[in-house]
């Protein structure tokens, strides 16, 4: 079990690791039903994130959703056409979506993954939710349903 990352520098030293350790499984995925290849990689970011957390299998289900919402409401952004900014982002939304990381925090790490030159023109850094990313549906989850944001 892992510490939460307290910046945004320490997010993406984490990343880095859990998206190793997703690369490392992906030819092992067959033998769960899974056919998961490298661009595939985000499916793989949750159950990372619950992984290095040391939580109960019992929140997969709450990850795994708040981290597809996430990924089919980023459709057309930078993060859908990179596989590390899309597992990245998979990554960080299934924390949030266990509430254990704020929208903000999301925000943050991946203004700071984001290429300078993919960055949204004329928003501001880190505006997930606010519209710098089309990511506009970050959603927690409850029991397992997805929650319209308020």
């Amino acid at each position: 079990m892992r510490a939460l990352p307290q910046t945004a520098a320490e997010w993406i030293k984490e990343i880095s690791a859990a998206y190793d350790d997703a690369r490392e499984a992906l030819p092992f995925t067959p033998l769960v039903g899974i056919v998961a290849r490298q661009p595939d990689i985000f499916h793989l970011a949750p159950h990372v994130a619950i992984k290095f957390r040391g939580l109960p299998e019992s929140k997969r289900a709450a990850a795994v959703e708040a981290a597809l919402t996430t990924y089919v409401a980023s459709e057309g952004s930078a993060p859908r056409t990179d596989p590390k900014l899309a597992f990245a982002l998979c990554y960080l939304a299934s924390h949030f979506g266990l509430g254990l990381v704020s929208e903000e925090t999301v925000d943050e790490v991946m203004a700071d993954l984001m290429p300078r030159g993919r960055r949204v023109s004329g928003r501001p850094r880190g505006a997930v939710g606010r519209g710098g990313l089309p990511n506009k549906q970050l959603q927690r989850t409850r029991h397992g349903r997805t929650e319209p944001r308020r």
